[in-house]
């Protein structure tokens, strides 16, 4: 090694212990970390990464069933900047607090983290027989009747018209009784549907008691009277695991997905104080 080398190698080394080329070199750093940081913090600076250009592309083909072309495109990042724009703007001002709104938006995206984050496993069919034979109520086929009915706003006229109903043993006489405002014949229609149009109701109860084939009555709705002929009934029904399998599996998931969703949210719940100053005891 030369002098001339010599002599560099020995001003690198007393640069390298001199403190103040330390501290220049520690403040080049944290300004260089400051200028990231910004830069990805800036309220004003809006990257529009390959990214997220492309998610906008994918979204588009979903909704439309077509790649959007170079104008389409472009139309779409600068919608894209201009929402993120008001976003921005939106959050500077402090829009998102004490908007229910957003606070249902957020619990909403927080239930659907949970369940992504502990999907439940695929269950054995043992699983599904005991699911299925401690729920036997979900797959049983509610019992179902069919009728005929005429309807009058008066109790007198209805009881008049049973006789003559009877002894003409017509199957139907709607035009007998005054205007109703629904249907008059009903195939096999469930305590629920029936119920629906009638309520709780004398004759809602009575189409599944009185004998078939004869018309009966009258009995009280919450629209007036009614004349009642049913013409068949049948018994609720248990429906066989293997008719029903498919649903008992999607119940067992749904209902081991509750279970898991209460459970994070009971540890997460954990987490916090809560500091009751209202007067419910």
């Amino acid at each position: 090694m030369d002098k001339r080398e010599l002599r560099a190698r020995s001003t690198l080394e007393a640069w390298v212990r001199e403190p103040l080329v330390h501290f220049l070199l520690a403040g080049l750093s944290l300004y260089a970390a400051l200028h990231a940081y910004e830069r990805r913090h800036d309220h004003y600076r809006i990257d529009v990464t390959a990214e997220r250009a492309a998610q906008l592309v994918e979204t588009y083909r979903k909704q439309f069933g077509q790649t959007p072309d170079a104008q389409m495109r472009e139309v779409l990042i600068q919608s894209d900047i201009d929402n993120e724009i008001l976003y921005r703007e939106g959050l500077r001002l402090k829009l998102d607090q004490d908007d229910e709104i957003v606070r249902r938006r957020i619990i909403q995206k927080m239930q659907f983290l949970a369940q992504n984050l502990h999907a439940p496993a695929e269950p054995s069919e043992a699983q599904i027989t005991a699911f299925y034979g401690e729920h036997l109520a979900r797959y049983t086929r509610p019992s179902a009747v069919s009728f005929t009915h005429v309807f009058f706003t008066d109790e007198t006229r209805a009881q008049r018209a049973l006789t003559r109903l009877r002894a003409s043993k017509r199957s139907r006489a709607p035009e007998m009784g005054d205007s109703f405002p629904d249907l008059y014949d009903f195939a096999t229609a469930g305590s629920e549907q029936v119920q629906r149009l009638f309520g709780r109701s004398p004759l809602s109860e009575a189409v599944f008691t009185v004998p078939l084939g004869q018309w009966s009555g009258p009995f009280r709705s919450g629209y007036g009277w009614h004349l009642l002929l049913v013409s068949a009934r049948t018994a609720a029904t248990q429906a066989p695991l293997a008719q029903v399998h498919d649903q008992v599996r999607g119940d067992f998931l749904e209902n081991a997905q509750e279970r898991q969703n209460r459970t994070d949210f009971q540890q997460l719940r954990s987490r916090f104080t809560i500091v009751r100053s209202d007067s419910t005891p």
